[in-house]
C-alpha cells in the first residue's frame, strides 16, 4: 500500500533500499578481494565504495530533510519481500505505506545497476 505522497519521495526510497543493497554486495566482494589477495580489485572496490557511500548519504539526507524513515525489510514469502516507512506529515502526524518487491526483479534490477562496476553478461 502505497502512501499519499510525491513521486520524488518514493524514488529517493527505492534508491536508498538499492543502494543500501549495492553497499551490501560491494562491502561483500571487497572481503572476498582481501581474502584472495587481489589487491588491485580491492582498492578499485574500495574507490566504488566510497562513491556509492556519498551517493547514500546524500539521498539519506535528502529523505531526512522531508521527515522519511524506511525500516528494515520483512521478507513475506520465498518471493516477495516489503519495506514498511513512513513519512511525517506537515500537518502532524505520520504518513505510513509500503514498498513491496519481488525478489528475482530486484535481483535483475541489482545485476543492472552492478553493471556500471563491473560489466556483468549474461545471466
Amino acid at each position: 500500500m502505497r502512501a499519499n505522497i510525491p513521486d520524488e519521495l518514493i524514488k529517493a526510497i527505492n534508491e536508498k533500499i538499492y543502494l543500501d543493497l549495492e553497499l551490501h554486495i560491494l562491502q561483500k566482494k571487497l572481503t572476498e578481494a582481501n581474502d584472495q589477495g587481489k589487491e588491485g580489485f580491492a582498492e578499485y572496490l574500495n574507490k566504488v565504495i566510497l562513491k556509492v557511500i556519498s551517493q547514500r548519504r546524500s539521498n539519506n539526507e535528502y529523505l531526512r530533510k522531508h521527515g522519511v524513515k524506511v525500516r528494515e525489510p520483512e521478507e513475506l514469502d520465498d518471493m516477495f519481500v516489503r519495506y514498511y516507512y513512513s513519512v511525517q506529515s506537515d500537518l502532524g502526524g505520520y504518513k505510513e505505506g509500503y514498498e513491496q518487491f519481488w525478489k528475482s526483479a530486484m535481483t535483475y534490477n541489482l545485476r543492472k545497476r552492478m553493471n556500471k562496476y563491473f560489466n556483468f553478461k549474461g545471466g
